[in-house]
């Protein structure tokens, strides 16, 4: 069963806060439909609206836009429900080339659930948290991809700034697949904005254990990208900025560890995982695709 949690967004008291969900798949070129295939699911929510196709063994998660274009956010293979599908969702797991060591993670932003799924196949002694505030994501991720609470799993169904400002057990990582920030229309000078995120941002730490990590997805084109960045490196001691070839996304990584790590360390470390955990994806190529 689900923990669901209904909740209205408050951020500190001082203004009222949207949650902008950068979904990369919202993002991404859209696929024919030829490609994703025959719909077999359809639905709305205060927050989406959604379709779910199926070509091939291969189910995806579509969101609509209000102009009807169709972005794909997540896939699985029916086969093969552990593997994930999508760049940027093997990306994220660049965290483990700083810390493979992990006890219990955060996500925010469920989609499909494929995150999800590979930790629970991969890492199945890790604490899963993830918190999703579009209860039609909830349902479908359990009902046409098999994600949903467990043993080692919880998904809340609850706004994410408000979550994170409730106490919690700390985590060695938290994965951002939604980028959260004041709205356009916050009636916020840019200035005043930027310094609200960087105090979200540091906000965080709090929730991470002292060596802890942030993974954010980010879309490279986007005009928020390059002051979310700056964002991020005042907030983290160390950040790390991998890019997701053939995409418009970008996985930035905030560290609380005071040292960096030089790139030929990342590059051993990159041999070692890919020769501990023989996945579907190559450390060693997130190393390549590093820029900062």
């Amino acid at each position: 069963m689900n923990k669901v949690a209904k909740a209205t967004l408050t951020w500190g008291g001082l203004i009222a806060l949207a949650l902008m969900i950068y979904l990369s798949g919202w993002f991404n070129h859209s696929r024919s439909r030829v490609t994703l295939g025959e719909i077999v699911y359809e639905g709305h929510s205060d927050f989406s609206h959604i379709r779910v196709r199926e070509r091939n063994g291969v189910r995806s998660l579509i969101f609509v836009t209000p102009e009807g274009r169709e972005t794909r956010q997540s896939s699985i293979d029916l086969e093969h429900p552990e593997q994930l599908q999508l760049g940027y969702t093997k990306t994220l797991f660049s965290t483990m080339l700083l810390d493979d060591s992990h006890e219990r993670v955060l996500i925010v932003g469920l989609g499909g659930g494929g995150m999800v799924r590979f930790l629970n196949k991969v890492f199945p002694d890790v604490q899963v948290d993830v918190v999703e505030i579009d209860p039609e994501v909830v349902k479908v991720a359990a009902e046409f991809f098999g994600t949903d609470s467990g043993p080692k799993t919880n998904i809340y169904t609850q706004d994410a700034f408000e979550y994170l400002a409730e106490e919690h057990p700390p985590y060695d990582v938290i994965y951002m697949d939604a980028f959260l920030q004041p709205p356009a229309d916050s009636g916020l000078e840019e200035k005043t904005k930027r310094l609200k995120q960087i105090e979200f941002l540091k906000g965080l730490h709090a929730r991470l254990k002292p060596d802890g990590l942030v993974a954010f997805n980010l879309i490279v084109w986007a005009t928020s990208t390059p002051g979310d960045i700056e964002s991020i490196q005042e907030a983290f001691p160390n950040v790390y900025q991998f890019g997701v070839p053939g995409t418009g996304n970008l996985v930035v990584i905030g560290s609380l560890k005071e040292e960096g790590i030089p790139k030929e360390e990342l590059l051993h470390r990159a041999q070692v995982l890919d020769e501990k955990y023989q996945l579907t994806f190559s450390f060693a190529d997130f190393v390549s695709s590093l820029k900062k």
